[in-house]
């Protein structure tokens, strides 16, 4: 797995700040995890604590079985899936999971 990148100078448009971005192996870490616990680690909130205190749920967003599937059963140069979540937009390519700063 990769490091973790984190850049919040506020620097550029709010879409280009990255807050999270790691590779990960999905047949060891499923997606939907991995995007709760990301947002964990942006948010400083612990991620089984997000959805009281976001008042909203992956599922709302995603369905993480979905998301699950559709990111580990395909080649790694063939995924790329995006959504919003709050005020993030969560970005997979291949191993790839990105955390950015959406406007809302």
């Amino acid at each position: 797995m990769g490091e973790d990148t984190q850049a919040s100078d506020g620097h550029g448009s709010d879409l280009t700040t990255i807050h999270f971005q790691r590779a990960y192996d999905w047949s060891d870490t499923p997606p939907s995890i991995a995007t709760v616990t990301a947002l964990g680690t942006v948010t400083g909130i612990d991620p089984t604590e997000l959805a009281t205190e976001l008042e909203t749920t992956l599922y709302d967003h995603v369905d993480p079985d979905a998301l699950d599937g559709l990111v580990r059963d395909q080649k790694p140069e063939q995924v790329t899936v995006s959504f919003t979540f709050d005020r993030y937009r969560i970005l997979f390519e291949g191993d790839e999971l990105t955390v950015r700063s959406h406007d809302r």
